[in-house]
């Protein structure tokens, strides 16, 4: 009975101080746990005490280990030590996935639409040698990416989307001497140089176009060709189905040297190139590596769902019921022309091509509502596609004020993070060359708050040109109209398709066509309101837009918004917020006030998570003038003063 009791004590003190030092090495794994980018998004982490049942353990009645007819502290360690090595393991396998994080997750990427950010020859339209006199802005605005919307060989029919030779600067950008001499320099400045990659479709000019129509061999089969299936009343041929162009009517156009229809989705001088065809594929690889070989970063790829379409081509799509105008691309459900399976591969392709050069972004633009389909562009861990597909939400859900509120923020920004497949990564944009301005769309009250959101989420940032300064869309009349989707849609419907509003000149300063160029005429005017609205009139404002999205470009270099979690505490009508927060880290929450009025929020009591009293106001819209709440003042959380469409970025006091 001695020896009984004085091994049990022995084993008592050993299992005692086993689970002390197990507990402390948990402990301690745990306070320096934070993470990585790209994984899921994790609800902010509350006291265990708050999540976790507790259960009283009766050490005698619990189970015997030892078998002395009472229960003992081996079985507590056993249940102890098989739930301290699996999350000492799941912290470990979490570890050893992290790599370091791509350049392409820390930067803000800035499109510029070449033709008009600044010209510096005299010729109405912009150009490289602008574009890389510029650099020094772009790197003081904060920027890390620069996309360059197609700069190659043209006719411009639809401004630069339609290539004549893949491999060629156009005349009207500069050269291919301007073009390294841009590449070198920005990466002189740590800048990284994205390019737009268009393989849908090539100009009907380009080389292998032309050589198509004459069956000339390889080229015979490198575009999608069709025989009639009879003639109308006219005679006239007919098209094989009825699929239509994205710039309505009929996707078919005949080629009377060939006598057969060729297909094109976009204008009948773009047309599309076939990729069920080797060589074909071959030959844009060739022009990635060419591109690659010049130095630049990466590459957007244009409109990649349509890149294949079913072989049977006497089908006909299925039109959309309640459909008012037949010869509208709305009309048909797509089911024929666009995200077929075959697409997927060929991006898998891309991917390993570009994965052979070191660092490479990969991004496509994919314009569908189906989140489902959005998804699978970014593959998985085994098959991985692109870096990320364009995420156009904000800009499909903010098409104008009305739609604006709290809720349905949310909802936008929930749904792409709550689809996110594991590990991958988030991007945001808020406008391009083919939607309206989100200053015109929603508000320029909004300016500065949406550039918070933008630029604050987890993801990568996109920013299109001039919006650091709230552009807004400029008046073209008919007779300046340039767009061709609105010149097809005539002098009575243009303004609702033309994309030209959004494309109108930087607006540099307030002296002649704002400082864009010398020319005695731009290709596009130049908005009216810029003798107040321009780069320099904000740099010498106390408070602007410019000096907003610096500073917002600046704080997003704090490792919480690189890798930080990120909770939605408050959401009403009026109020859209999100909590950034981090393990040992700074933790911020970015208030909106999305109404037209203003409003003093009690956060305290619409937060469905603990919030402290007060925080520091770190940066707020420019529209806010009020004392009591400028930068590095503290504001009580409970009464929050907000003007119209103000946005405020608030550090939570430490030990939150």
């Amino acid at each position: 009975m001695g020896r009984t009791a004085n091994t049990t004590g022995i084993l008592f003190l050993l299992l005692f101080f086993m689970a002390f030092f197990t507990t402390i090495i948990y402990l301690f794994s745990r306070s320096f746990r934070s993470e990585a980018p790209g994984e899921p998004i994790e609800e902010l982490a509350v006291p265990f005490w708050k999540t976790n049942i507790i259960l009283q353990v009766y050490p005698r009645s619990l189970y015997d280990a030892i078998t002395d007819g009472t229960g003992d502290l081996v079985a507590v360690s056993v249940v102890m030590d098989v739930r301290l090595k699996r999350s000492l393991s799941d912290s470990h396998r979490k570890t050893a996935k992290r790599k370091k994080q791509p350049w392409w997750q820390r930067e803000i990427i800035y499109q510029i639409y070449p033709r008009s950010f600044l010209d510096v020859k005299g010729k109405g339209t912009g150009g490289l040698k602008g574009i890389t006199s510029k650099v020094d802005y772009l790197r003081d605005l904060g920027v890390g990416v620069v996309w360059l919307s197609p700069i190659y060989a043209s006719p411009m029919k639809d401004f630069g989307y339609d290539i004549s030779n893949f491999t060629a600067i156009d005349p009207i950008f500069g050269n291919m001497e301007e073009f390294e001499e841009l590449v070198t320099t920005f990466h002189q400045y740590g800048l990284k140089v994205v390019m737009d990659f268009v393989p849908n479709h090539s100009s009907d000019q380009h080389e292998w176009f032309v050589k198509s129509v004459k069956q000339e061999d390889p080229y015979t089969d490198y575009y999608i060709w069709a025989n009639s299936k009879g003639t109308d009343d006219s005679g006239s041929p007919i098209p094989p189905n009825n699929w239509l162009s994205v710039f309505r009517g009929s996707a078919w156009e005949w080629n009377e040297e060939r006598g057969q229809f060729y297909y094109h989705q976009f204008l009948a001088e773009q047309p599309d190139l076939n990729f069920r065809s080797q060589a074909v594929k071959e030959e844009m690889k060739t022009v990635l590596k060419f591109w690659l070989e010049k130095g630049v970063d990466g590459f957007r790829v244009d409109a990649i769902l349509h890149l294949f379409e079913v072989e049977d081509l006497s089908l006909d799509e299925p039109e959309v019921p309640g459909s008012e105008n037949p010869e509208d691309y709305a009309s048909l459900d797509h089911i024929y022309t666009t995200d077929l399976p075959e697409t997927l591969n060929v991006l898998q392709e891309w991917r390993h091509l570009l994965d052979q050069y070191p660092d490479k972004l990969l991004m496509v633009e994919v314009y569908t509502d189906k989140i489902d389909v959005l998804m699978k562009y970014y593959g998985n861990e085994t098959i991985p596609l692109a870096d990320f597909p364009f995420n156009f939400l904000l800009i499909e859900r903010l098409k104008d004020r009305s739609q604006l509120t709290g809720e349905y923020l949310r909802d936008a920004v929930g749904l792409w993070l709550d689809n996110l497949p594991d590990g991958k990564w988030a991007s945001w944009v808020l406008g391009n060359h083919d939607v309206g301005r989100v200053s015109s769309r929603v508000g320029e009250d909004l300016v500065d708050a949406l550039n918070m959101l933008n630029l604050l989420l987890p993801g990568t940032p996109v920013t299109y040109y001039g919006e650091e300064i709230g552009m807004q869309n400029t008046f073209i009349s008919w007779e300046d109209t340039q767009d061709p989707l609105g010149c097809r849609w005539g002098p009575e419907h243009y303004q609702e398709y033309s994309r030209d509003p959004a494309r109108t000149p930087m607006q540099w300063d307030n002296s002649n066509f704002a400082g864009f160029s010398d020319a005695s005429e731009t290709w596009l005017p130049v908005n009216p309101n810029y003798k107040t609205v321009n780069v320099a009139a904000q740099i010498m404002a106390q408070a602007s837009h410019l000096k907003v999205y610096q500073e917002l470009a600046v704080l997003r270099k704090d490792e919480v918004f690189l890798k930080g979690n990120v909770t939605f505490p408050i959401i009403t009508e009026d109020i859209f917020s999100f909590l950034r927060f981090l393990d040992n880290s700074n933790w911020y929450l970015v208030v909106i006030n999305t109404s037209q009025r203003s409003v003093e929020a009690n956060l305290l009591q619409d937060s469905i998570q603990e919030l402290p009293h007060k925080a520091t106001v770190v940066l707020r819209s420019t529209s806010d003038t009020s004392e009591s709440t400028q930068p590095g003042l503290e504001v009580p959380l409970d009464k929050l003063p907000l003007t119209s469409g103000e946005g405020m970025v608030l550090l939570l006091p430490p030990g939150n």
